[in-house]
Protein backbone atom coordinates (compact mmCIF):
# COMPACT_ATOMS: atom_id res chain seq x y z
CA UNK A 1 0.00 0.00 0.00
CA UNK A 2 1.43 3.35 -0.81
CA UNK A 3 -0.80 6.61 -1.16
CA UNK A 4 0.60 9.75 -0.87
CA UNK A 5 -2.29 11.78 1.22
CA UNK A 6 -0.77 9.76 3.59
CA UNK A 7 2.31 11.86 4.18
CA UNK A 8 -0.46 14.53 5.27
CA UNK A 9 -1.41 12.14 8.10
CA UNK A 10 2.18 12.07 9.51
CA UNK A 11 2.79 15.59 8.97
CA UNK A 12 -0.48 15.87 10.96
CA UNK A 13 0.73 13.60 14.15
CA UNK A 14 4.46 15.20 14.35
CA UNK A 15 2.75 19.21 14.18
CA UNK A 16 -1.10 19.32 14.44
CA UNK A 17 -0.42 23.21 15.66
CA UNK A 18 2.17 24.80 13.76
CA UNK A 19 0.72 26.42 10.72
CA UNK A 20 0.70 25.02 7.71
CA UNK A 21 -0.80 26.91 4.88
CA UNK A 22 -1.32 31.00 4.89
CA UNK A 23 -3.77 32.33 2.06
CA UNK A 24 -5.04 35.94 2.19
CA UNK A 25 -3.19 36.03 5.49
CA UNK A 26 -5.67 33.53 7.05
CA UNK A 27 -3.04 30.59 8.80
CA UNK A 28 -4.70 27.36 8.63
CA UNK A 29 -2.51 24.88 10.76
CA UNK A 30 -1.78 20.99 9.84
CA UNK A 31 -4.65 19.86 11.97
CA UNK A 32 -7.14 22.17 10.29
CA UNK A 33 -5.66 21.58 6.75
CA UNK A 34 -6.00 17.94 7.27
CA UNK A 35 -9.94 18.49 8.08
CA UNK A 36 -10.58 20.26 5.59
CA UNK A 37 -9.49 17.33 3.56
CA UNK A 38 -12.16 15.23 4.83
CA UNK A 39 -14.60 17.13 4.39
CA UNK A 40 -13.48 16.91 0.62
CA UNK A 41 -13.38 13.12 0.76
CA UNK A 42 -17.04 13.01 2.26
CA UNK A 43 -18.15 15.22 -0.32
CA UNK A 44 -16.30 13.38 -3.65
CA UNK A 45 -17.61 10.20 -2.15
CA UNK A 46 -21.31 11.32 -1.77
CA UNK A 47 -21.16 12.63 -5.15
CA UNK A 48 -20.30 9.42 -6.32
CA UNK A 49 -16.61 9.81 -7.12
CA UNK A 50 -14.49 6.72 -6.35
CA UNK A 51 -11.61 4.50 -7.41
CA UNK A 52 -9.67 5.57 -10.86
CA UNK A 53 -12.20 8.59 -10.80
CA UNK A 54 -10.48 11.22 -12.95
CA UNK A 55 -11.28 14.79 -10.73
CA UNK A 56 -9.76 18.06 -12.87
CA UNK A 57 -9.92 21.36 -11.49
CA UNK A 58 -9.43 24.62 -13.83
CA UNK A 59 -8.35 27.58 -10.86
CA UNK A 60 -6.15 30.41 -10.06
CA UNK A 61 -4.43 29.00 -6.43
CA UNK A 62 -6.48 28.55 -4.09
CA UNK A 63 -6.13 25.89 -0.79
CA UNK A 64 -9.65 24.05 -2.05
CA UNK A 65 -6.56 22.77 -5.09
CA UNK A 66 -4.39 21.02 -3.14
CA UNK A 67 -7.31 19.99 -0.44
CA UNK A 68 -8.88 18.64 -3.50
CA UNK A 69 -5.54 16.38 -4.67
CA UNK A 70 -5.43 15.04 -0.74
CA UNK A 71 -8.39 14.04 -0.57
CA UNK A 72 -8.83 12.55 -4.74
CA UNK A 73 -5.70 10.26 -3.65
CA UNK A 74 -7.17 9.87 -0.43
CA UNK A 75 -10.38 7.89 -2.56
CA UNK A 76 -7.98 6.38 -4.98
CA UNK A 77 -9.02 9.32 -7.43
CA UNK A 78 -6.69 10.92 -9.51
CA UNK A 79 -6.44 14.51 -9.47
CA UNK A 80 -5.78 16.70 -12.61
CA UNK A 81 -5.23 20.62 -12.35
CA UNK A 82 -5.78 22.36 -16.16
CA UNK A 83 -3.63 25.28 -16.87
CA UNK A 84 -5.99 28.28 -15.56
CA UNK A 85 -5.17 30.21 -18.94
CA UNK A 86 -6.51 28.19 -21.12
CA UNK A 87 -9.66 29.27 -23.15
CA UNK A 88 -13.30 27.23 -23.24
CA UNK A 89 -12.23 25.20 -26.64
CA UNK A 90 -8.67 24.53 -24.91
CA UNK A 91 -10.05 23.17 -21.80
CA UNK A 92 -12.68 21.30 -23.87
CA UNK A 93 -10.11 19.44 -26.17
CA UNK A 94 -8.83 17.97 -22.74
CA UNK A 95 -12.17 17.29 -21.06
CA UNK A 96 -12.52 14.98 -24.12
CA UNK A 97 -8.89 13.78 -23.60
CA UNK A 98 -9.43 12.42 -19.79
CA UNK A 99 -13.09 12.02 -19.53
CA UNK A 100 -13.32 13.54 -15.74
CA UNK A 101 -15.98 12.95 -13.61
CA UNK A 102 -15.85 16.02 -12.57
CA UNK A 103 -14.35 19.52 -12.71
CA UNK A 104 -14.18 21.99 -10.10
CA UNK A 105 -13.87 25.63 -11.31
CA UNK A 106 -12.89 29.25 -9.72
CA UNK A 107 -15.23 30.99 -12.39
CA UNK A 108 -18.17 30.45 -14.70
CA UNK A 109 -17.52 28.13 -17.24
CA UNK A 110 -20.97 27.37 -18.28
CA UNK A 111 -22.91 23.87 -19.76
CA UNK A 112 -20.76 23.12 -23.23
CA UNK A 113 -18.89 21.03 -21.37
CA UNK A 114 -19.21 16.84 -21.38
CA UNK A 115 -18.47 16.77 -17.86
CA UNK A 116 -20.09 17.46 -14.59
CA UNK A 117 -19.19 20.93 -13.43
CA UNK A 118 -18.48 22.47 -10.17
CA UNK A 119 -17.83 26.05 -8.67
CA UNK A 120 -16.15 26.35 -5.77
CA UNK A 121 -17.55 29.12 -3.80
CA UNK A 122 -21.14 26.99 -4.74
CA UNK A 123 -19.72 23.80 -2.93
CA UNK A 124 -21.16 23.22 0.50
CA UNK A 125 -18.70 21.01 2.83
CA UNK A 126 -19.89 19.22 6.07
CA UNK A 127 -18.89 16.05 7.72
CA UNK A 128 -15.55 14.23 7.04
CA UNK A 129 -15.08 11.44 5.82
CA UNK A 130 -11.89 8.81 7.46
CA UNK A 131 -12.10 6.29 4.58
CA UNK A 132 -8.32 5.81 2.96
CA UNK A 133 -7.35 3.53 -0.25
CA UNK A 134 -4.97 1.49 -0.10
CA UNK A 135 -2.91 2.19 -3.70
CA UNK A 136 -0.66 0.33 -5.23
CA UNK A 137 2.72 2.13 -5.96
CA UNK A 138 2.15 1.98 -9.76
CA UNK A 139 -1.20 3.65 -9.89
CA UNK A 140 -1.96 7.30 -10.77
CA UNK A 141 -2.37 9.76 -8.39
CA UNK A 142 -1.45 12.97 -10.92
CA UNK A 143 -2.53 13.29 -14.68
CA UNK A 144 -0.79 16.67 -15.59
CA UNK A 145 -1.23 18.23 -18.70
CA UNK A 146 1.88 19.54 -20.42
CA UNK A 147 2.50 23.31 -21.40
CA UNK A 148 2.04 22.48 -25.14
CA UNK A 149 4.65 25.54 -26.11
CA UNK A 150 5.85 23.24 -29.63
CA UNK A 151 2.84 20.78 -29.35
CA UNK A 152 -0.42 19.70 -28.59
CA UNK A 153 -0.51 19.16 -24.75
CA UNK A 154 0.14 15.62 -23.16
CA UNK A 155 -1.20 14.25 -20.59
CA UNK A 156 1.42 12.99 -17.67
CA UNK A 157 0.28 10.20 -15.78
CA UNK A 158 2.61 10.77 -12.43
CA UNK A 159 2.52 8.01 -9.66
CA UNK A 160 1.96 7.37 -6.09
CA UNK A 161 5.52 5.94 -5.92
CA UNK A 162 6.85 8.53 -8.47
CA UNK A 163 5.61 11.12 -5.72
CA UNK A 164 7.27 9.79 -3.17
CA UNK A 165 10.53 9.07 -4.78
CA UNK A 166 10.52 12.80 -5.29
CA UNK A 167 10.43 13.29 -1.95
CA UNK A 168 13.99 11.51 -1.14
CA UNK A 169 15.53 13.98 -3.62
CA UNK A 170 13.75 17.61 -2.20
CA UNK A 171 15.73 16.83 1.37
CA UNK A 172 18.99 15.47 -0.05
CA UNK A 173 19.30 18.17 -2.64
CA UNK A 174 17.29 21.06 -2.11
CA UNK A 175 17.59 21.75 1.72
CA UNK A 176 14.13 21.67 2.05
CA UNK A 177 13.71 21.87 6.34
CA UNK A 178 11.24 22.02 9.10
CA UNK A 179 11.92 25.49 9.86
CA UNK A 180 11.04 26.99 6.27
CA UNK A 181 9.06 29.42 4.95
CA UNK A 182 8.25 28.49 1.64
CA UNK A 183 6.31 31.07 -1.01
CA UNK A 184 4.45 29.08 -3.48
CA UNK A 185 3.84 31.65 -6.32
CA UNK A 186 4.10 28.73 -8.68
CA UNK A 187 0.34 27.64 -10.68
CA UNK A 188 -0.64 24.54 -9.02
CA UNK A 189 -1.38 23.11 -12.29
CA UNK A 190 2.32 23.10 -12.56
CA UNK A 191 4.23 19.60 -11.89
CA UNK A 192 6.87 22.21 -9.73
CA UNK A 193 3.87 23.51 -7.75
CA UNK A 194 2.66 20.79 -6.73
CA UNK A 195 6.16 19.21 -6.12
CA UNK A 196 6.94 22.13 -3.59
CA UNK A 197 3.68 22.31 -1.65
CA UNK A 198 4.01 18.25 -0.99
CA UNK A 199 7.55 18.57 -0.24
CA UNK A 200 7.58 21.14 1.86
CA UNK A 201 4.27 19.13 3.68
CA UNK A 202 6.65 16.55 4.05
CA UNK A 203 8.92 18.14 6.67
CA UNK A 204 6.21 19.94 8.27
CA UNK A 205 7.42 23.58 6.85
CA UNK A 206 4.75 26.57 6.60
CA UNK A 207 3.48 27.46 2.84
CA UNK A 208 2.45 30.87 1.93
CA UNK A 209 -0.08 30.39 -0.82
CA UNK A 210 -0.07 33.31 -3.95
CA UNK A 211 -3.02 32.68 -5.91
CA UNK A 212 -1.28 34.61 -9.46
CA UNK A 213 2.35 34.95 -9.35
CA UNK A 214 2.78 39.52 -8.49
CA UNK A 215 5.72 40.85 -8.06
CA UNK A 216 4.21 43.80 -5.79
CA UNK A 217 2.32 41.40 -3.74
CA UNK A 218 5.11 39.05 -3.64
CA UNK A 219 7.44 41.82 -1.98
CA UNK A 220 4.83 42.47 0.34
CA UNK A 221 4.46 38.28 1.30
CA UNK A 222 8.29 38.02 1.37
CA UNK A 223 8.32 40.96 4.20
CA UNK A 224 5.57 39.99 6.13
CA UNK A 225 6.01 36.07 6.46
CA UNK A 226 9.49 36.27 6.60
CA UNK A 227 9.31 34.07 4.04
CA UNK A 228 12.96 32.34 3.52
CA UNK A 229 12.86 30.26 0.57
CA UNK A 230 11.56 31.01 -3.11
CA UNK A 231 11.91 29.05 -6.19
CA UNK A 232 11.04 30.95 -9.54
CA UNK A 233 11.69 31.37 -13.00
CA UNK A 234 14.24 33.58 -13.81
CA UNK A 235 11.84 36.10 -15.51
CA UNK A 236 9.79 36.72 -12.08
CA UNK A 237 13.68 36.92 -10.11
CA UNK A 238 14.79 39.83 -13.00
CA UNK A 239 11.77 41.56 -13.02
CA UNK A 240 11.84 41.95 -8.98
CA UNK A 241 15.38 43.13 -9.35
CA UNK A 242 13.83 45.92 -11.82
CA UNK A 243 12.14 47.77 -8.93
CA UNK A 244 12.73 46.31 -5.49
CA UNK A 245 14.87 48.90 -3.54
CA UNK A 246 15.62 47.57 -0.11
CA UNK A 247 17.76 43.99 -0.05
CA UNK A 248 15.54 41.13 1.35
CA UNK A 249 16.42 39.99 4.56
CA UNK A 250 14.67 36.62 5.63
CA UNK A 251 15.21 35.15 2.33
CA UNK A 252 18.10 32.11 2.66
CA UNK A 253 17.90 29.48 -0.33
CA UNK A 254 16.57 30.02 -3.92
CA UNK A 255 15.80 28.23 -6.73
CA UNK A 256 15.90 28.95 -10.38
CA UNK A 257 14.29 27.04 -12.74
CA UNK A 258 12.86 26.99 -16.29
CA UNK A 259 15.19 29.31 -18.06
CA UNK A 260 19.07 30.54 -18.43
CA UNK A 261 20.10 33.75 -16.11
CA UNK A 262 22.77 35.74 -17.56
CA UNK A 263 25.57 37.33 -15.43
CA UNK A 264 24.45 40.56 -15.69
CA UNK A 265 21.33 39.36 -14.46
CA UNK A 266 22.30 37.28 -11.92
CA UNK A 267 24.56 40.49 -10.79
CA UNK A 268 20.87 42.69 -10.48
CA UNK A 269 19.19 39.74 -8.43
CA UNK A 270 21.73 39.10 -6.10
CA UNK A 271 21.96 42.52 -5.20
CA UNK A 272 17.76 42.09 -3.42
CA UNK A 273 19.08 38.73 -1.89
CA UNK A 274 22.36 38.84 -0.07
CA UNK A 275 23.87 36.08 1.42
CA UNK A 276 21.29 33.96 -0.05
CA UNK A 277 21.93 30.12 -1.42
CA UNK A 278 21.44 29.68 -4.63
CA UNK A 279 20.89 26.91 -6.88
CA UNK A 280 19.75 26.09 -10.53
CA UNK A 281 17.05 23.26 -11.49
CA UNK A 282 16.55 21.68 -14.43
CA UNK A 283 13.63 18.80 -14.74
CA UNK A 284 9.99 17.74 -15.95
CA UNK A 285 6.67 16.91 -15.63
CA UNK A 286 7.65 12.85 -16.99
CA UNK A 287 10.25 12.84 -14.32
CA UNK A 288 7.86 14.41 -11.75
CA UNK A 289 10.01 16.79 -12.20
CA UNK A 290 13.23 15.13 -10.68
CA UNK A 291 16.62 16.09 -13.25
CA UNK A 292 19.49 17.61 -12.18
CA UNK A 293 20.46 20.47 -9.47
CA UNK A 294 23.57 22.79 -9.50
CA UNK A 295 24.61 23.16 -5.60
CA UNK A 296 25.60 26.67 -3.75
CA UNK A 297 28.90 25.20 -3.53
CA UNK A 298 29.13 25.12 -7.05
CA UNK A 299 27.26 28.57 -7.92
CA UNK A 300 29.82 30.68 -8.30
CA UNK A 301 32.09 28.82 -10.46
CA UNK A 302 29.65 27.39 -12.48
CA UNK A 303 26.39 29.92 -12.87
CA UNK A 304 25.43 28.92 -16.58
CA UNK A 305 25.70 24.93 -15.36
CA UNK A 306 21.89 23.04 -14.29
CA UNK A 307 24.09 21.25 -12.19
CA UNK A 308 24.43 17.31 -11.44
CA UNK A 309 21.95 14.55 -11.18
CA UNK A 310 19.86 14.41 -8.82
CA UNK A 311 20.03 11.34 -6.46
CA UNK A 312 17.03 9.24 -7.57
CA UNK A 313 18.10 9.92 -10.99
CA UNK A 314 20.60 8.53 -13.71
CA UNK A 315 21.29 10.12 -16.74
CA UNK A 316 23.10 9.90 -20.21
CA UNK A 317 23.26 11.58 -23.24
CA UNK A 318 22.61 10.02 -26.33
CA UNK A 319 23.84 11.84 -29.37
CA UNK A 320 22.05 11.65 -32.92
CA UNK A 321 23.06 8.17 -33.91
CA UNK A 322 22.45 6.72 -30.69
CA UNK A 323 25.58 6.61 -28.75
CA UNK A 324 26.45 7.88 -25.86
CA UNK A 325 28.00 11.39 -26.46
CA UNK A 326 31.68 11.90 -24.58
CA UNK A 327 32.45 14.86 -22.31
CA UNK A 328 32.13 17.77 -23.66
CA UNK A 329 30.38 16.31 -26.29
CA UNK A 330 26.25 17.09 -27.46
CA UNK A 331 23.34 14.79 -26.41
CA UNK A 332 19.63 14.55 -25.98
CA UNK A 333 19.38 13.80 -22.30
CA UNK A 334 17.74 10.60 -21.35
CA UNK A 335 16.77 10.32 -17.51
CA UNK A 336 15.98 6.77 -15.69
CA UNK A 337 14.51 6.11 -11.91
CA UNK A 338 11.64 5.65 -9.61
CA UNK A 339 10.11 8.88 -10.62
CA UNK A 340 10.18 8.76 -14.23
CA UNK A 341 6.21 8.91 -15.12
CA UNK A 342 3.95 5.61 -16.52
CA UNK A 343 3.42 7.84 -19.58
CA UNK A 344 0.92 9.42 -21.32
CA UNK A 345 -2.78 9.15 -20.79
CA UNK A 346 -4.48 7.50 -23.67
CA UNK A 347 -1.59 8.00 -25.93
CA UNK A 348 0.27 4.96 -26.44
CA UNK A 349 1.88 5.75 -29.72
CA UNK A 350 4.03 8.80 -27.97
CA UNK A 351 3.97 6.72 -24.99
CA UNK A 352 6.37 4.48 -27.26
CA UNK A 353 8.44 7.20 -28.81
CA UNK A 354 9.16 8.62 -25.65
CA UNK A 355 9.64 6.06 -22.80
CA UNK A 356 11.98 2.85 -23.65
CA UNK A 357 13.11 0.58 -20.83
CA UNK A 358 12.83 3.10 -18.15
CA UNK A 359 14.22 5.95 -19.73
CA UNK A 360 12.35 9.05 -20.72
CA UNK A 361 13.70 11.06 -23.49
CA UNK A 362 13.52 14.86 -22.79
CA UNK A 363 13.83 16.68 -25.84
CA UNK A 364 16.53 18.74 -24.82
CA UNK A 365 20.13 18.80 -25.30
CA UNK A 366 23.04 19.44 -23.57
CA UNK A 367 26.87 18.44 -22.53
CA UNK A 368 28.81 17.52 -19.45
CA UNK A 369 32.15 18.54 -18.73
CA UNK A 370 35.21 16.05 -16.96
CA UNK A 371 34.02 16.92 -13.83
CA UNK A 372 30.37 15.41 -14.49
CA UNK A 373 28.50 18.98 -14.47
CA UNK A 374 25.52 19.49 -17.36
CA UNK A 375 24.91 22.51 -19.56
CA UNK A 376 21.93 23.16 -21.17
CA UNK A 377 22.26 23.38 -24.88
CA UNK A 378 19.20 24.18 -26.65
CA UNK A 379 15.65 22.52 -26.88
CA UNK A 380 15.77 19.77 -30.45
CA UNK A 381 13.05 21.42 -31.74
CA UNK A 382 14.50 24.96 -31.19
CA UNK A 383 17.83 24.49 -33.08
CA UNK A 384 18.09 26.69 -36.28
CA UNK A 385 19.35 24.60 -39.07
CA UNK A 386 20.35 27.69 -41.28
CA UNK A 387 22.28 27.47 -44.29
CA UNK A 388 24.05 24.24 -43.55
CA UNK A 389 24.88 25.39 -40.09
CA UNK A 390 22.94 24.27 -37.01
CA UNK A 391 22.35 27.20 -34.26
CA UNK A 392 21.76 26.43 -30.37
CA UNK A 393 19.13 29.38 -30.06
CA UNK A 394 20.42 29.33 -26.23
CA UNK A 395 23.67 29.71 -27.41
CA UNK A 396 22.81 33.50 -29.00
CA UNK A 397 20.23 34.57 -26.20
CA UNK A 398 23.60 34.00 -23.44
CA UNK A 399 25.36 36.76 -25.94
CA UNK A 400 22.10 38.79 -26.06
CA UNK A 401 21.70 39.00 -22.74
CA UNK A 402 25.17 39.67 -21.73
CA UNK A 403 24.53 43.43 -23.45
CA UNK A 404 23.66 45.90 -20.97
CA UNK A 405 19.97 47.20 -22.93
CA UNK A 406 18.16 43.91 -23.10
CA UNK A 407 16.24 42.40 -20.68
CA UNK A 408 14.88 39.21 -22.10
CA UNK A 409 15.91 37.60 -25.37
CA UNK A 410 14.55 34.63 -27.44
CA UNK A 411 16.04 33.62 -30.61
CA UNK A 412 14.02 31.49 -32.80
CA UNK A 413 14.32 29.80 -36.74
CA UNK A 414 11.71 31.68 -39.62
CA UNK A 415 11.39 30.51 -42.69
CA UNK A 416 13.66 32.12 -45.26
CA UNK A 417 14.01 31.43 -49.20
CA UNK A 418 17.54 31.29 -49.19
CA UNK A 419 18.91 30.20 -45.76
CA UNK A 420 15.69 27.93 -45.13
CA UNK A 421 15.48 29.18 -41.29
CA UNK A 422 17.09 32.69 -40.77
CA UNK A 423 18.17 33.44 -37.05
CA UNK A 424 16.03 35.80 -35.53
CA UNK A 425 16.20 37.89 -32.15
CA UNK A 426 13.15 39.12 -30.17
CA UNK A 427 14.32 40.96 -27.51
CA UNK A 428 12.64 43.56 -24.96
CA UNK A 429 14.57 46.78 -23.46
CA UNK A 430 15.34 46.57 -19.56
CA UNK A 431 13.94 49.28 -17.61
CA UNK A 432 15.29 53.04 -18.66
CA UNK A 433 16.98 51.79 -21.51
CA UNK A 434 16.72 51.86 -25.43
CA UNK A 435 18.05 48.84 -27.68
CA UNK A 436 19.69 50.43 -30.72
CA UNK A 437 19.80 47.30 -33.05
CA UNK A 438 22.76 48.26 -35.17
CA UNK A 439 25.19 48.11 -31.80
CA UNK A 440 23.66 45.18 -30.45
CA UNK A 441 24.55 43.51 -33.93
CA UNK A 442 28.08 44.95 -33.80
CA UNK A 443 28.58 43.61 -30.46
CA UNK A 444 27.61 40.51 -31.90
CA UNK A 445 29.96 39.95 -34.73
CA UNK A 446 32.64 40.44 -31.87
CA UNK A 447 31.16 37.09 -29.92
CA UNK A 448 29.67 34.69 -32.70
CA UNK A 449 30.45 33.47 -35.76
CA UNK A 450 28.73 34.84 -38.64
CA UNK A 451 26.18 32.36 -39.49
CA UNK A 452 25.36 32.70 -36.03
CA UNK A 453 24.28 36.29 -35.80
CA UNK A 454 20.89 37.32 -36.20
CA UNK A 455 19.44 38.34 -39.70
CA UNK A 456 16.90 40.56 -37.43
CA UNK A 457 16.85 42.13 -34.11
CA UNK A 458 12.83 42.71 -33.33
CA UNK A 459 12.49 45.04 -30.41
CA UNK A 460 9.08 44.36 -27.88
CA UNK A 461 7.72 45.73 -25.05
CA UNK A 462 7.30 41.99 -23.67
CA UNK A 463 7.49 38.29 -24.98
CA UNK A 464 4.87 35.54 -24.56
CA UNK A 465 5.13 33.86 -21.36
CA UNK A 466 3.77 30.39 -20.03
CA UNK A 467 2.56 30.67 -16.29
CA UNK A 468 5.85 28.29 -15.36
CA UNK A 469 7.97 31.59 -17.28
CA UNK A 470 8.98 29.80 -20.45
CA UNK A 471 9.05 32.18 -23.67
CA UNK A 472 6.26 30.79 -25.92
CA UNK A 473 8.61 30.54 -29.17
CA UNK A 474 5.62 28.41 -30.63
CA UNK A 475 3.86 31.94 -30.72
CA UNK A 476 6.53 33.84 -32.31
CA UNK A 477 7.31 31.68 -35.09
CA UNK A 478 3.49 31.52 -36.09
CA UNK A 479 3.37 35.64 -35.76
CA UNK A 480 6.31 36.35 -37.62
CA UNK A 481 6.20 33.33 -39.62
CA UNK A 482 6.23 35.52 -42.55
CA UNK A 483 9.16 37.93 -41.62
CA UNK A 484 11.13 36.82 -44.54
CA UNK A 485 8.50 36.28 -47.31
CA UNK A 486 9.33 38.91 -49.96
CA UNK A 487 13.15 38.39 -48.99
CA UNK A 488 15.29 38.01 -52.02
CA UNK A 489 18.77 36.21 -52.38
CA UNK A 490 21.18 36.54 -49.64
CA UNK A 491 19.46 38.51 -46.53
Amino acid sequence: MLNISGILDRSTEKWPRKNFLVFNDNPCTFLEFRNKVLMWASYLRNSGLKEKSIIAVYSRNRPEMIELWMAANRIGAIFSPYNFNLKIDEIKTLVNDSRPSILFTDVALGNGLDTKVVEFDKVKLSGTDEHFTGTKPDDVSTLLYTSGTESAPKGVMNTHLNWYSALMSSIHDLDWKHDDIFLLSIPLYHVAGLYTFLGFMNVGATVVLEATPNPTEIVSLINKHRVTYLIFPPTLFIGLSQFVKEPFRSVKKCISFGAFISESQFDMVSKIFPGVKWRNYYGMTETTPMGTTLQPEDFEKRKESIGVPHINISIKLIRDDGTEAKPGEVGEILMKGPTVAKGYFGDRKRTRASFDQGWIRSGDLARMDQEGFLYFVDRKKDIIRTGGENVPSVEVERELLAHGTIAEAAVVGIRHPYWLEAVTAFVTPKKDHKIDEELVLEYLKSKLANYKIPKKIMVLQSLPHNASGKILKKELREQYKDLYLDAPGRK
